[in-house]
């Protein structure tokens, strides 16, 4: 599969900049509020999400009559590392970092409801309360990797063909970045690195070196919200997307792609047109 997009203009980093920002958008903010709106919900086959017209969605519409779904995976309510306590009121410190937990939003100071001290969506309502599958109230952080490089055949051509590595996910056949949730007190890049080794080289040690180097010329692409089909009106997901090009292939040449659970998608295209 590949995705042509013509550009009539002569190459340079800027335009590059803009295509790797373009495509990091057209994977997390595609139809913004299509997948996190879907029923049924992620994991389940019965909790179905209360139908949220497009033009209630924002919280600033009147809608007193509104009944979302109240709906927390019991893994979630279990209470692990990567989750918080389901009492929201032990929650002092939305909006700002809360000792290495970090509640700030790439959308800016989140509303939260003065009865239940629970964060609100800063997208609207999303059909479903709680936090679903999600650990924290509020903006759960993630990291991607936008890993690049053009195509070996084509590299000194005033047209470019942009490979791109892409994962094809089992469990519902999406394309994705490589990519993964940030823990706590970790840095988005230390993050991404970390995902991009065990997702796309299945944790091979043999190209950690590697991966080091070509992560030196990391640069983030895209902060902000991800439609996901997890988000809830309380929790949802944000990424900070890191694009690492390889502008000779050198670094990515010795690569050996896999995926672990996963499939490699590792051709995706651009043509960038010279005029």
């Amino acid at each position: 599969m590949s995705i042509l997009w013509m550009h009539r203009q002569q190459y340079n980093p800027l335009i590059f900049r803009h295509l790797a920002s373009y495509l990091i958008q057209s994977i997390t903010m595609a139809n913004l509020h299509m997948k996190d709106r879907l029923s049924p919900y992620p994991g389940t086959t019965d909790v179905y999400r209360t139908i949220v017209p497009d033009e209630k969605v924002p919280w600033s519409v009147n809608w007193p009559d509104y009944k979302p779904v109240e709906y927390t995976a019991q893994k979630v309510l279990k209470n692990p590392p990567w989750a918080d306590d389901v009492n929201t009121k032990k929650i002092k410190h939305y909006n700002e970092l809360d000792g290495q937990i970090d509640r700030r939003s790439f959308m800016g100071v989140y509303e939260i409801d003065e009865d239940t001290n629970r964060p609100k969506n800063p997208q609207g309502r999303m059909g479903i309360s709680g936090r679903g599958l999600l650990g924290r109230w509020g903006p759960n952080h993630a990291g991607d990797s936008l890993v690049t490089r053009w195509s070996k055949h084509q590299r000194d051509s005033t047209q470019k063909v942009l490979e791109i590595i892409l994962i094809n996910r089992k469990d519902n056949g999406r394309l994705a970045l490589p990519g993964g949730m940030i823990d706590p007190g970790e840095h988005a890049l230390a993050a991404v690195k970390r995902e991009f080794i065990e997702e796309a080289l299945n944790s091979n040690p043999d190209v950690i070196k590697q991966v080091d180097k070509l992560f030196k010329k990391a640069n983030s692409v895209y902060k902000g919200y991800v439609d996901d089909p997890r988000n809830t009106d309380n929790a949802w997901t944000e990424t900070e997307a890191i694009n690492v090009h390889d502008e000779t292939g050198e670094l990515t040449k010795d690569l050996e792609l896999e995926a672990g659970n996963y499939l490699i998608f590792n051709r995706f295209t651009f043509l960038i047109n010279s005029s």
